[in-house]
């Protein structure tokens, strides 16, 4: 069967195609590692490990992500065993997330391989297109943003 190359020329369709590939090494390579975790799960844990115990909303606010999906994540984080809500000591309505010590454990790990990954994953690149891909992809990146908020 031939490969179906409609939009090969696109770069939304490439980055596209980059992504998939990016994310589907890294949930093997996760998974090989004995890490029970999904690539697209870890921003949430990252956030909370950084910024310490947040609100569901804070979290999607941080990932510029709609409070549904946070929600989705943080449930199956939480049957998981890498994530604690509880709630708000100050104001009982609100839940905070907070990281269990198996997450503690895992953002840690994370962390540790996460740099080598990046290094495997693009050791194609000298270091100079390196920064040259950094450079251009913040900029698309500001591009985006930037036109967003024009038009809102």
């Amino acid at each position: 069967m031939e490969k179906c190359d409609f939009n090969k020329g696109l770069l939304l369709f490439r980055i596209f195609h980059l992504h998939k590939l990016i994310c589907n090494k890294a949930n093997k390579f996760f998974s090989n590692e004995g890490m029970q975790i999904q690539v697209e799960q870890i921003p949430v844990l990252m956030v909370i490990h950084h910024l310490g115990p947040c609100s569901q909303q804070d979290i999607a606010h941080e990932l510029l992500r709609d409070k549904s999906s946070v929600l989705r994540t943080v449930s199956s984080l939480q049957s998981a065993g890498f994530l604690k809500v509880e709630n708000d000591s100050e104001d009982k309505r609100k839940k905070l997330v907070k990281l269990s010590a198996q997450g503690f454990w895992l953002t840690e790990k994370i962390t540790a391989e996460v740099g080598e990954m990046d290094d495997r994953m693009f050791s194609n690149l000298s270091v100079a297109e390196k920064l040259i891909l950094t450079e251009l992809l913040d900029k698309c990146a500001n591009n985006i943003e930037e036109t967003e908020a024009r038009n809102s």
